[in-house]
């Protein structure tokens, strides 16, 4: 994997970390005497996409700095300091945009710009950012198709990256751009998909793909999944085929093919699904939860019947908060860290002083019970979670 590929599924940034450290330092130096440079001045030619023509000079103000001082946001000149955070991070070798042509300079999208003579592109980082120039474009033919990718009347590029194999004058995308294909490839991204058919090749929802031979989450084939019948739920994480369902492209055992049914996908991560047997938070059960009418509260809490189904947010499990012999309870899973795989229940009484009488029992149809750890038993003991199992318990008649 190279460092393109893992800059694309790493948020599509390069994440340096010491570089932003060294970047804030050095504007605490300069933050008395800096002029406002992130935000457009009388005088400044907008160029659009953050861009903008600044006394004989080019700045992007769209986010970010590439040096400091009035020269902060100027793309042709960056710090010492910038140039070194992305050397370290193995961005590389490169050619920065000194010498570009200010008067034909043209902003493209905000990765993408040319002048008469050059292509440029924009690397971020949190907090700063560096114009290189793509030394093979050809600034005349070169076309964005979308954030991160283009193409000329020679290559296809991802980033700044020729991608190899990839035919720019039969390009199609698939998916927005983030995967694309011609007569005889398809691509994710800066992964090319090993023996794909591009021309049965589509995208069937969230990052799920299907060709005439195998389904795939983003660029790797699901095993076992059927590409004619498999089916995304509500372009979330979840799929199903006639005898499967999957999360992110592995396998999810024991869901019931015939009636499971999504209630919430939430797009930072976590899903609520339900089928014959109960309800499921991404690959757990909610103790004590049967199928049913449901209603959603939010994302992270919905009402089934006389129980109240939270999501924990700290370790994606499922809470049930339920009322018994009159007193307010609660209900989640122990799992292997390792796995997540279910080993256990803990139940205890939910008080506005913090749970009472922790204890543990046998998943249903088990016998016994394995020993939990200590950290397990202080999900009941956080004060956040607490709070939202009394307010769930204002649900409950």
């Amino acid at each position: 994997m190279n460092r393109h590929t893992i800059i694309i599924h790493t948020l599509g940034t390069l994440l340096l970390l010491p570089l932003l450290a060294g970047q804030q330092e050095e504007a605490g130096k300069n933050r008395a005497t800096d002029p406002p440079t992130a935000q457009q001045r009388p005088n400044d030619v907008d160029l659009g996409h953050g861009y903008v023509r600044r006394n004989g000079a080019i700045h992007f103000i769209g986010g970010g700095k590439t040096s400091t001082g009035a020269d902060a946001t100027r793309i042709d000149t960056p710090s010492q300091r910038v140039l070194k955070g992305f050397t370290d991070a193995d961005l590389g070798p490169f050619k920065t945009c000194e010498g570009l042509d200010v008067a034909s300079f043209e902003a493209l999208s905000e990765e993408y710009a040319r002048d008469n003579e050059h292509v440029y592109h924009k690397v971020i980082s949190p907090g700063v950012f560096l114009v290189i120039l793509l030394n093979d474009a050809d600034p005349a033919t070169f076309e964005v198709l979308a954030r991160n990718l283009a193409r000329d009347r020679n290559h296809v590029w991802v980033y700044d990256q020729i991608q190899p194999g990839a035919d720019p004058a039969n390009l199609e995308l698939v998916d927005s751009g983030r995967v694309f294909k011609d007569q005889d490839s398809v691509h994710y991204q800066s992964e090319q998909i090993t023996g794909a058919d591009a021309a049965s090749f589509r995208h069937l929802g969230s990052a799920y793909y299907a060709d005439k031979n195998r389904a795939y989450w983003s660029y790797s084939p699901i095993h076992g999944a059927d590409p004619a019948t498999l089916e995304v739920l509500g372009d979330s994480f979840m799929a199903k085929d006639t005898s499967n369902v999957y999360r992110s492209g592995k396998l999810v055992p024991g869901l019931d093919v015939a009636s499971v049914q999504l209630i919430v996908h939430d797009p930072i991560g976590h899903q609520i699904l339900s089928d014959k047997n109960g309800i499921h938070l991404n690959t757990m059960t909610f103790p004590r939860s049967r199928p049913g009418k449901v209603e959603v509260i939010d994302n992270l809490t919905v009402k089934a019947g006389d129980l109240v189904l939270l999501v924990d947010t700290y370790y994606s499990l499922p809470v049930t908060v339920f009322k018994e012999d009159g007193k307010l309870m609660a209900e989640t899973v122990v799992f292997d860290p390792t796995s997540r795989e279910p080993l256990a229940t803990m139940t205890a009484e939910v008080t506005a002083g913090g749970p009472k009488d922790i204890r543990t029992g046998p998943l249903p149809g088990e016998g016994k019970a394995p020993p939990v750890p200590d950290w397990q038993g202080k999900v009941f003991k956080r004060p956040d979670l607490v709070r939202r199992m009394i307010e769930a318990g204002k649900l409950i008649k």
